[in-house]
């Protein structure tokens, strides 16, 4: 009896999987992870990939860190979103984080955010360059008044930190005629 009792307990714990080997979990991978901005042209992916994607962390790892350099970012809006936004004239880090957060907050899932780089000048100084872009950024929202294009010319002075990356030390927005630029844009959700 005692044998059977055995023989019994051994098959049911053999055909119940306790001592098969399970197959390995795949490893935990983000499809938004950041390739180091060795390169200008690096840094502008990243940064229009971590704003298409809504990528806080990303975005913000594309800025001026004082634990790396001893640049401060700043952000100078166009001259017409500062009169109308006055906030916009003291404008920093905190103040980029407390925006991208808020536009990511109101931002419809999916697609809901392209941006478009052309028109780029990249004029190297040494450890330090000047990057023009014409900008034209759609987002699709749930406030219909903030939903839209905004365009203009963005000017980055770009730096090399201590890890031998490049970040945005300043940026300076400029609005193409009376279209929305990304001053209006940041203004509108800080």
């Amino acid at each position: 009896m005692k044998y059977i009792a055995s023989v019994i307990l051994l098959v049911s714990l053999s055909s119940c999987g306790l001592f098969s080997t399970r197959e390995p979990e795949l490893p935990t991978v983000t499809s938004n992870s950041q390739i180091p901005a060795t390169t200008p042209d690096i840094l502008f992916i990243n940064f229009k990939s971590s704003i298409e994607a809504k990528v806080l962390d990303n975005y913000l790892a594309c800025f001026a860190d004082p634990s790396f350099i001893s640049k401060k970012f700043t952000f100078t809006a166009s001259a017409a979103a500062t009169v109308q936004f006055p906030v916009l004239s003291y404008w920093g880090i905190e103040a980029e984080r407390q925006y991208f957060n808020n536009l990511k907050t109101i931002s419809l899932t999916g697609n809901s955010i392209t941006l478009s780089l052309t028109n780029k000048v990249n004029t190297p100084l040494g450890d330090s360059s000047i990057y023009q872009v014409d900008y034209a950024l759609n987002v699709i929202t749930k406030d219909q008044s903030i939903t839209g294009d905004y365009k203009g010319t963005a000017q980055f002075k770009i730096y090399l930190d201590k890890r031998n990356q490049w970040v945005i030390g300043s940026w300076e927005d400029t609005r193409k005629s009376e279209q929305r630029s990304w001053s209006d844009l940041k203004g509108r959700l800080y």
